[in-house]
Order: structure tokens, then C-alpha cells, then sequence
């Protein structure tokens, strides 16, 4: 889309920032990780307006011409009469640097409550790898920031944890993931989390996502090995896991042609056998009549 002569009048209206990753932990990666962490972005490529006063999103503008003009067009912010947010920012990326550079569960302690998400997020990295304790026990106030990084770290310390108390919020973050830029990969987070964290209630939060059928995304085959997860703990839940897990062998692509559809079909419906651990042998075609077979065996 860039550079192009339809997008002139928009040259001079906003600023420009580009942000690359390389993910090696370069002083430069470690800036470019900060504002990806400020806006909340866990995947590229992502193309959006931003207040400069509050760093809050302010409009996606998608990725043809048409949609960028039209979104700068309609966005308006009042101009910063100082430079008191700069100063914010400038302050709070400060105390981030610090944080990476001498990462002490002191000053995470002191700064996992800090006004800037930046900063809380560097915090409970540190709580993470070293006090997750401390992590856990706050899980529930933690899930509800509005950030994905931030609230991806706190499903991977809950992951490792067991906390059944934070059973209820994970399911929360299913049903509805709000605000989020990337919901699929959040809800993927929360199931692998009650994988270990939740019980029978969790089941039919899981259900839907177990029994889709979408062979294409990874929640589906998460949810399957979490709900055998939760079976497996809770001797309360395997009727319920059972019923669900039988109705979540995919159905077999339309075009049996398509190879690489079939391939992944084939590969969540092993998942679903295993996870049901059914007496039978998996069979070497697998069709409307075969995925009949499974859903009714023991």
C-alpha cells in the first residue's frame, strides 16, 4: 500500500511510525517489543490510528487505500496543548528499561500496579519467572487488564498453577474475550489454562469450540485436549466430556480431493480418539460412514 500517490493528503495529516520485530532481544527489539506491548499487538501486520494524548487505539483502518483514507479521514484528536504525555511515555519506558535491565521481584512488586501497561507487563514477566505465587493470587484482578500480552502471561502462569479459584474468569475470557486484537489466540490461552485450572463447569464453555469442526484453527484440537484434560481430574465431568467429544470428529472435507484439508481433518479426529481414548483401532479411511463409526463407539 505504501508508497501511493492516493494516499498524499494523508502524508502530512498524521505521524508515521513503523514497528518491526525480529524477536532477537536486540536493544532495538526490545523498543519495537514496548510499543507492540503498549497497544496490545501479539500479530502482524497490524495497521491502525492512535491518540498521541492517551495512546489509545482510535480506529483500524484495514489494509486497501479506500479503507486508510476513509478511516483518516473520519478520525479527529485535539491537538496536545503540552507535551505532558510525551513526558508519560518517556518516563514509563524509563522504568520498563529498568525492569528489563535489573528484573528483581522488589520492583516488580512495586510496578505490577504501575499507571502504564508497559511497565506492568515488564513487572509480571518478572513475577512470572520468579513469584508466580504472587501471580496466581491476584489472577482474577490480573485477567480483566484489557491487553493481550499482558493477560496471555498471567493464562501461561495459570497454565502451570492449577488454581481452580481462577477457573471462573478463565471461562470468562472464552465467552467473551473483549477487548482484544487477537480473541482467537486469547480464548486459546484461557482453554490451555483450564486445562489445569478448570472442572466440570468448564465443559460446556469449552463444548463449543471443541465440537466446530474447524480442523483450520488451533483452538479447536486446544479445546479437545483440554476438555480430556478436565475428564481425566474430575471424575465429574466424563459423561459431559464424553458426549461433547464424541460430536467433535469433524466431518470430512466436501472436496475429497483437497489434500491438505483432508490431512487436517484427519489429524484433529485422531486428536478427538485420543483424547476419548475409545477401544477401537483409528481406520485407514476416514469418511462420513467411518466418523459415524467413531462417534458411536466406546
Amino acid at each position: 500500500m505504501l508508497p501511493n500517490p492516493q494516499l498524499k493528503d494523508a502524508y502530512e495529516k498524521i505521524v508515521w511510525v513503523y514497528v518491526y520485530r525480529d524477536f532477537s532481544k536486540s536493544k532495538a527489539d526490545r523498543a519495537a517489543e514496548r510499543i507492540s506491548l503498549r497497544f496490545g499487538v501479539t500479530s502482524w501486520p497490524q495497521l491502525f490510528l492512535a491518540d498521541p494524548a492517551t495512546m489509545k487505539i482510535l480506529a483500524h483502518t484495514g489494509r486497501k487505500v479506500k479503507s486508510f483514507n476513509g478511516a483518516v479521514e473520519r478520525t479527529m484528536v485535539k491537538p496536545a496543548r503540552t507535551l505532558a504525555a510525551a513526558e508519560r511515555v518517556a518516563a514509563a519506558e524509563k522504568r520498563a528499561i529498568l525492569l528489563e535491565n535489573k528484573p528483581s521481584v522488589g520492583a516488580a512488586k512495586k510496578h505490577i500496579d504501575d499507571e502504564d501497561i508497559v511497565v506492568r507487563t515488564r513487572a509480571l514477566e518478572i513475577l512470572a519467572a520468579k513469584k508466580p505465587a504472587l501471580v496466581v493470587a491476584r489472577a482474577q484482578e490480573l485477567l480483566a487488564v484489557p491487553n493481550d500480552p499482558f493477560r496471555y502471561a498471567v493464562c501461561q502462569v495459570l497454565a502451570k498453577a492449577a488454581d481452580p479459584k481462577a477457573a471462573r474468569a478463565l471461562e470468562a475470557l472464552v465467552r467473551d474475550p473483549k477487548p482484544s486484537l487477537n480473541p482467537n489466540v486469547l480464548r486459546i490461552r484461557a482453554v490451555q489454562a483450564l486445562a489445569t485450572c478448570g472442572n466440570a463447569e468448564s465443559v460446556a464453555v469449552i463444548a463449543p469450540h471443541a465440537s466446530s469442526g474447524v480442523y483450520f484453527n488451533g483452538l479447536t484440537g486446544v479445546s479437545v485436549d483440554a476438555l480430556a484434560a478436565i475428564a481425566k481430574r474430575d471424575r465429574g465431568a466424563r459423561k459431559a466430556v464424553d458426549r461433547v467429544l464424541r460430536a467433535s470428529y469433524p466431518p470430512p472435507p466436501k472436496d475429497a480431493n483437497d489434500k491438505r484439508a483432508m490431512r487436517a481433518c484427519v489429524a484433529l479426529a485422531k486428536r478427538v480418539h485420543t483424547a476419548r481414548g475409545a477401544k477401537i483401532s483409528f481406520p485407514k479411511v476416514y469418511d462420513a460412514e467411518s466418523r459415524e463409526s467413531l462417534a458411536e463407539s466406546r
